[in-house]
């Protein structure tokens, strides 16, 4: 065996034992997450509110996060303004009709990074029923373990992210009180922030990985 030959069967060698992380499911902590919206009422203050319900699936590769795979699912009907009268009026048919539309989904197709902590995420979103492209710009807040004085947090790791967008609601055929001088304005901004964990190894009784999923638990007040 020639030199070149050795020097090709030890770049070999060594290549194989290089270990790439790979895409890991990751939990979103319910106790540490908000979905948030606000729209325009009569070009005086914003009204703002939140969905109180909603999970998802996270598929995060840490090392790359543009190779991750992330989906919301949010409940329609947990809509909440701080006014029950007006939420109950966005449920009905003719607002955001959640007897029929009971659910708003968005699947990511690709993110694209500008640094190691802030990018952009690129997806399809349902809502009223019309899938669309969607693009929220988001930030990766904090990326480390749990310390190891909480109890009942395993020292896991975990990682934050907050995310905005905007969505025009006519394009999705959210297309009540359009007209001019609506109080509703034609563009709905989103604010969403989370935790994601790794459950993984996790003890039964983690906190971040069982709240909100787990009825026949106690958690205490953070």
């Amino acid at each position: 065996m020639n030199r070149s030959q050795h020097v090709l069967t030890a770049l070999l060698l060594a290549s194989s034992s290089i270990a790439f992380a790979e895409p890991e499911p990751l939990t979103l902590d319910l106790g540490h997450a908000y979905f948030g919206w606000e729209i325009d009422h009569f070009e005086y203050s914003n009204t703002v509110g939140q969905f109180r319900e909603f999970d998802g699936s996270f598929v995060v590769d840490t090392d790359d996060l543009e190779n991750s795979e992330i989906s919301f699912v949010v409940q329609t009907a947990s809509i909440a303004s701080n006014h029950s009268g007006r939420d109950n009026h966005l449920r009905a048919a003719d607002l955001l009709n959640a007897n029929e539309f009971p659910t708003i989904e968005f699947i990511s197709t690709d993110i694209e990074m500008s640094d190691d902590a802030h990018g952009v995420i690129s997806g399809d979103l349902t809502f009223m029923g019309t899938t669309m492209p969607f693009s929220m710009a988001f930030q990766v807040t904090g990326d480390a373990k749990f310390a190891a004085f909480l109890p009942r947090y395993g020292e896991l790791r975990a990682i934050g992210i907050e995310a905005e967008g905007r969505l025009d609601r006519l394009a999705h055929g959210f297309d009540a009180l359009n007209f001019p001088g609506s109080p509703l304005g034609q563009y709905i901004d989103l604010d969403v922030h989370f935790d994601l964990v790794d459950c993984e190894s996790a003890k039964e009784d983690n906190i971040p990985c069982q709240y909100g999923r787990n009825e026949t638990l106690e958690f205490p007040h953070e």
